[in-house]
Formats: structure tokens, C-alpha cells, sequence
């Protein structure tokens, strides 16, 4: 499983070289991708029946894991951490930037602030909970311009998680990337950057993906790392971008050949960049 989001380093990516070695800021939660579970992880152990199983796609991606409820259980206490970076050129560390565990309801369960080498950690009691939430970075400089970014698992984090980098972007950045993908941005809207993938953590290309009430613009990654107009389907990394997205949930489906592969409800905020995955 790539811990790292393209789709929202590409936006860096439009100034520059994009660092495909570095963390965007969201992990799809797969229990065996690196994660440091400390001396207790669970409180409850519990595991679903694994006995649904949509089969393998026919063009050799794992679809198994869709319409299989999550796992259960969770840490007693969760340690969220990372970097905060300055999209641009080269992606430069971020100090004095307030990071925040918000709960899906709106319920802030951490809070702390980047130190001078942008680093930060969040700790906080999950209640042996999967914990539904998101990490949110923001910059207290309020004439700087700069979007608040969210990092939104691709499920509930059940364990700790290091290694998130959220990417801050200015207004010259995001009409920058904007640009490159022949969109003209609209005031009070966001962007949604996400990757398509399988169970197994693999990039589908040749994804179709759209919003509900065909909501945004869409715009598909091609191999060179960037938003492209030309393209109709995804790359083969399965990137995309939705910009233009409506400040609010978002439901948002992938097909392939035609079929069905993939549904989630977004979390999404306006006038901020949102980095996830769609699985199945």
C-alpha cells in the first residue's frame, strides 16, 4: 500500500518536480501497511464475517474486500503524526501551523501546532474506537492565503499513524494547478484529490469517476503527474482531482468497463483541499 497521495502532490507538483517519496497526508488505514501499533493496540479485538466476497475483477484487480463490513476495535489512545509542508518548488516544512483530530461530528479531539521543522503529533483518547474523523492543518496567518488541508483516511484509523504529511496551498498555487487542468476555480468551492484503488492497495487505472448530480469538475492524472483536461478516465496511478466540489458531503462513485467498483460519501470543506482514497 503507497502511503503517499500524488493526486494531492501533483498540485504541488504544478510549481515544480513533484517528491513522489513523500507522504501527502492520508493513509488508507490497511492494517499491514507500517503501522506501529504499540504494546496494546486493541481494547477490542473484534472482526467481522469475512464471508462476503465480490470476486476478483476481471482485469486483475482485487475487488474482494466490497460490501465487506469494517473491522472493529480500536487503540485506547491514538497517535496521530507527520510534517506540514509549503507547496511550491520543493515542498518546505511549515512551523506555527495549527493541526486538529476532528471527529466526523465536528468534535475536535486534538490540537497542537507544527514545530520549526513542521513536524507535529496528535494524541488523543479513541475510546477503543475506530476513530471516524480527519486530520485538519490550518495557517494562522489569515493574509497569507493559504487553504486549510484535510487529510480524510480512506476508513476509520484503528491504529497509530505516522508519517502524514498535509501540503499547504496558496491562492497562487491552487490557480496555478487550476491552470494545468483547464478549470477556471469558483469562489467557496473545494477540491477533492483522491486515488482509486483496489483491496489490495493497487491504482485502477482506466476508472471512470463522478459526483453525485455531476457536481465539479473532474479531471483525471496522467503519467506525467498532473491534472490534464484530456483525458477520461484515470492514469495509472488512478489520480484524480475534483475541483469545483461543493463545500459539503459529497457522494462519489468509480466505475470500470462499466461496473461499479467503488462509492463513498466525502467529507469535503470548502474553500480547502481534501486528500482521501476511493476503495471498495
Amino acid at each position: 500500500m503507497r502511503w503517499h497521495l500524488a493526486a494531492v502532490a501533483l498540485l504541488a507538483a504544478a510549481c515544480g518536480t513533484p517528491n513522489p517519496g513523500m507522504d501527502a497526508g492520508v493513509d488508507s488505514g490497511v492494517e499491514d501497511a507500517g503501522f506501529d501499533a504499540g504494546p496494546a493496540p486493541f481494547c477490542l479485538a473484534d472482526r467481522p464475517d469475512a464471508s462476503v466476497d465480490a470476486g476478483t475483477w476481471d482485469g486483475g484487480y482485487d475487488f474482494s474486500c466490497r460490501g465487506m463490513p469494517r473491522p472493529g476495535g480500536g487503540q485506547g489512545e491514538l497517535v496521530l503524526s507527520g510534517i506540514t509542508t509549503r507547496a511550491g518548488f520543493m515542498r518546505t516544512p511549515m512551523a506555527g501551523i495549527q493541526l486538529d483530530a476532528v471527529r466526523a461530528d465536528g468534535t475536535v479531539m486534538a490540537t497542537t501546532f507544527s514545530d520549526d521543522a513542521g513536524a507535529y503529533t496528535l494524541r488523543f483518547d479513541a475510546g477503543c474506537q475506530p476513530f471516524d474523523g480527519e486530520v485538519r492543518a490550518t495557517s494562522l496567518d489569515v493574509d497569507a492565503g493559504f487553504a486549510p488541508a484535510y487529510a480524510l483516511p480512506e476508513g476509520p484509523w484503528r491504529y497509530d499513524r505516522a508519517g502524514l504529511e498535509l501540503v499547504m496551498f496558496d491562492t497562487g498555487t491552487q490557480g496555478l494547478a487550476a491552470a494545468l487542468a483547464g478549470v477556471a476555480l469558483v469562489d467557496g468551492t473545494a477540491a477533492l484529490a483522491m486515488s482509486v484503488e483496489d483491496c489490495a492497495g493497487h491504482g485502477v487505472a482506466g476508472a471512470v469517476v463522478f459526483a453525485e448530480n455531476d457536481a465539479g469538475d473532474v479531471r483525471y492524472v496522467g503519467a506525467s503527474g498532473l491534472p490534464s483536461n484530456m483525458l477520461s478516465s484515470t492514469g495509472p496511478d488512478g489520480e484524480l482531482i475534483i475541483f469545483n466540489a461543493p463545500g459539503d458531503n459529497l457522494l462519489v462513485t468509480a466505475t470500470l468497463d462499466g461496473g461499479v467498483i467503488a462509492q463513498k460519501v466525502m467529507r469535503i470543506h470548502p474553500r480547502a483541499v481534501t486528500g482521501t482514497f476511493l476503495t471498495p
